[in-house]
């Protein structure tokens, strides 16, 4: 089903008319409406009949139905009630007049083709008392604007169909988006709500009634395809900014598959209130039928007699998925479980490459489809059924494919997961292949890093890290060469194509033909990639200790120029994990909070004891980097272990949220300044703030776009090589040591670096150097001397000044960002400290 706090159109319209339905009853049962009317004019719910027929006749906690033909009744006695006059909430008015407009939009056309139903009757009826109570009710309703007409404007795909390729970048990434969907203010609306929802479990509960009537099935259906045809725009927008370079591919993959799972939850609620029709092909032929007949054509008239559709409806057949659903089917008739699927290119002609998709009439199109799913499916079908182990990652159409079987339902999500499948390949055109490149490319960069790391520790060692978790980066190379570098499934289908005599395919097709599988591949990369670089760089203390040298060495301006990597791990892991609370800035809290970071509780650091301070370890344990991405966290096991899909709740989004994109705003300064507790500036430029939806309900589309913004804006966070800034500030230790060694034995004696592994604690020797305190039990040797000297640090920031300025260190991981995945790092005034 679809998650409880996510809007669809027909959704949205039942809660409406329950919506008034339930604030008829409250309202009249305040004003003192007869009680034994109340008991004749209201129905009790099927589940509860029986606890009535058992003595438990009192309205008290019960749900009841209120019959259509009650709502004037009930508007009238509230409307007549004086003492005191009750006024119309305008969440009510909202959710009347929407009601009432979805009915007339629906009646419109059905009234110019009475053949399509026995009657419309019960239609018109329903509308008639929507209208009346609206009427009856008007003088106790408050002045309200005409904002929500036109909320379900394109109800009528038969109007007129969208340019399917109307895909423009737009600003947040999807300004020009003007897709029809509930408003927040009434998604959000507490009079309403508290009416039904929010009522104490011993209340009665009320629920409009169902009309079961075909009309009513057709305007399921109908919303139905209106919600997929809205998502299939948002996606073509998704996929036209990929192309544009405006937003990240693993942004529109997911958000992508994440579109699959919400339409398989809406063809779940459509199939629980209409049993009878289950699979794409019982909900559509209605659906497709009225829309024919009310253009005039018959739905089973083809112009050819090899036609599989009626091609003068085509517009209205690709909006419904028909012409996908008619190739994936045929496809489904072909599958058996002993032998794999073949396609000999050029078997059933070649595509036309000369024009794009959108140019090409409607039997061109149709071929074009039919050649492209034709060409990708064997290999998409021996991925899903034929692999040893389960893909890198994989997304629902791999597994709705892999439960295809003859004669079996499709189900309408799987014909839309094929439907995306093509939709891109219509958008992305010419750029079809940058998938597979941006795919490599990441794969490359994150395997050459590993063989470097492993070099580089070749024999030195930590107890953190035992030669043995070596073999998990060696792992990840295993991976990487499985799933990219090699094609695995030009080898499974080698054998095979050179038995039937068949030319073999281009190396990759799959991974070229569908960007959608590269983006989940990269995401599975790059997450794993992150938990094992943060897990490395904790075990070694490298970048955490060298932080806090950095960030002592430029507090005591000893440096005349930043170091670009570290000031970009402060920002996007925070002050507060990395120097555990705000930024230190004297010689003091340089050392403790060294020492906090180490392990020590604050308790340590009484007054009586600054100059010996004792062994009082702080229950948390040393402090430690934390993954980033919170909002691509919420699909880590869905994509990095193939789990199921993502059951998506209030709980479960919350950090999606909490980290809404907001976009040009005249006062995104003023904005920037007044909300920095909760703010923080994004590699890209976009301010991450907290979320506009501040109820528990969101528009299915704004969902989606919430989605691909906040994955987008992590992506820079995701693609971050803590090996490489491991290596570099190891390195960076080295050479502070060698510049500070002979002080450092003299004020400590030789004892104080018996390994190289120890690194780390140099920082923690120069920084009590500099204090009054004399020893740190179990963690650094006591001083020799009475000295109390910052020369080590100044000795240090020299070191430092010097390394930074050098262009192979200071901005290493800046300039791999920018190379390898295009994030250009704005820094501003920080490229010039002198001047600060």
């Amino acid at each position: 089903m679809l998650p409880d706090f996510l809007q669809s159109t027909f959704k949205t319209y039942k809660e409406d008319t329950n919506t008034v339905a339930s604030w008829l009853a409250v309202k009249a049962r305040q004003c003192g409406y007869p009680a034994d009317l109340l008991t004749n004019s209201y129905q009790l719910k099927r589940t509860a009949r029986k606890e009535a027929k058992e003595g438990k006749n009192s309205l008290t906690g019960l749900t009841y139905v209120i019959q259509v033909k009650d709502f004037i009744s009930l508007a009238e006695f509230i409307a007549g009630f004086t003492k005191p006059v009750v006024q119309v909430p305008h969440a009510l008015v909202k959710a009347l007049n929407r009601a009432i407009e979805l009915r007339s939009l629906h009646n419109d056309w059905s009234r110019t083709q009475q053949s399509s139903f026995e009657s419309d009757d019960a239609h018109s009826y329903f509308l008639g008392i929507l209208e009346r109570t609206r009427e009856v009710l008007r003088p106790r309703m408050p002045v309200v604007d005409d904002s929500i007409s036109g909320t379900f404007a394109s109800l009528s795909l038969a109007a007129g169909r969208p340019n399917t390729q109307s895909a423009e970048p737009a600003g947040n990434i999807f300004d020009h988006l003007k897709l029809e969907e509930p408003t927040q203010a009434f998604l959000d609306a507490p009079e309403v709500v508290q009416a039904n929802h929010a009522r104490p479990s011993n209340e009665p509960r009320y629920e409009a009634e169902v009309v079961q009537s075909p009309e009513e099935k057709y305007l399921a259906a109908h919303c139905l395809f209106q919600d997929i045809r809205n998502i299939r725009s948002f996606l073509r927008a998704l996929w036209a900014n990929y192309r544009d370079h405006q937003v990240d591919l693993v942004a529109a993959s997911i958000t992508t598959n994440t579109a699959v799972d919400l339409v398989r939850g809406l063809e779940s609620d459509f199939t629980q209130q209409y049993p009878d029709m289950a699979g794409y092909e019982e909900i559509s032929r209605l659906f497709y039928a009225v829309q024919c007949v009310h253009r005039g054509h018959h739905p089973n008239y083809k112009e050819r007699a090899d036609d599989h559709f009626n091609f003068k409806m085509y517009d209205i057949a690709e909006e419904s998925m028909l012409p996908t659903y008619i190739i994936l089917s045929s496809l489904q008739d072909v599958i058996s479980p002993v032998h794999a699927l073949v396609y000999k290119p050029g078997h059933f002609g070649n595509r036309d490459k000369r024009t794009t998709w959108a140019q090409k009439p409607a039997r061109e199109k149709f071929q074009d489809d039919k050649l492209v799913l034709l060409e990708g499916f064997p290999d998409l079908h021996l991925l899903a059924t034929t692999s040893k182990q389960k893909p890198l990652a994989e997304d629902d159409f791999l597994r709705g494919i892999r439960d295809m079987e003859p004669d079996r339902d499709i189900p309408l999500w799987l014909v839309f997961a094929a439907q995306c499948f093509l939709d891109t390949q219509h958008v992305l055109e010419h750029e079809l292949d940058r998938g597979y490149a941006d795919l490599k490319r990441t794969a490359t960069t994150i395997k050459t890093t590993i063989e470097e790391n492993l070099d580089f520790h070749t024999s030195l060692r930590v107890t953190n890290w035992p030669k043995e978790n070596d073999l998990v980066m060696k792992e990840m190379i295993s991976v990487i060469d499985q799933w990219v570098l090699k094609d695995l499934l030009a080898e499974r289908a080698r054998k095979l194509r050179k038995n039937l005599g068949v030319e073999q395919q281009e190396r990759f097709r799959l991974l070229r033909q569908y960007p959608l599988l590269c983006g989940l591949f990269i995401f599975a990369l790059k997450s794993r990639f992150q938990e094992m670089g943060i897990t490395f760089v904790n075990a070694w203390g490298s970048v955490m200790y060298t932080a806090h040298l950095y960030n002592a060495v430029r507090q005591e301006k000893l440096l005349k120029t930043a170091w670009k990597d570290m000031e970009f791990v402060i920002m996007m892991q925070s002050p507060e994990i990395l120097f555990i609370g705000n930024v230190p800035s004297n010689l003091e809290e340089y050392f403790k909070r060294f020492l906090l970071s180490m392990g020590y509780s604050a308790t340590a650091f009484a007054s009586n004891r600054r100059t010996n301070i004792g062994a009082m370890a702080s229950a948390r344990g040393p402090r430690s980097l934390k993954e980033l991405g919170h909002v691509d966290k919420i699909f880590g096991d869905r994509y990095c272990n193939n789990a199921a899909a993502v059951a998506f709740t209030w709980k479960s989004i919350q950090a999606l949220v909490d980290a809404k994109i907001e976009i040009d705003s005249e006062d995104e300064d003023e904005a920037q300044e007044g909300a920095s507790s909760e703010a923080k500036q994004t590699a890209s430029g976009t301010l991450v703030r907290r979320s506009s939806h501040r109820g528990t309900s969101i528009p299915t589309l704004g969902f989606l776009e919430d989605l691909a913004n906040a994955l987008h804006a992590e992506q820079v966070e995701m693609s971050i090589d803590y090996l490489l800034l491991h290596r570099t500030c190891w390195q960076l230790l080295r050479q502070v040591n060698i510049a500070c060694k002979s002080k450092l034995l003299e004020m400590y004696g030789g004892g104080y670096l018996e390994k190289e592994n120890q690194l780390p604690f140099v920082v923690g020797y120069i920084f009590m150097a500099a204090t009054q305190t004399k020893k740190v039990a179990n963690l650094l040797l006591p001083k020799l001397t009475e000295e109390v000297t910052s020369k080590l640090l100044a000795t240090a920031g020299g070191v430092v000044e010097k390394y930074v300025k050098t262009k192979s260190t200071g901005d290493t991981l800046v300039r791999m960002l920018r190379r390898e995945y295009g994030y250009n790092l704005d820094f501003g005034e920080l490229d010039d400290l002198v001047s600060r």
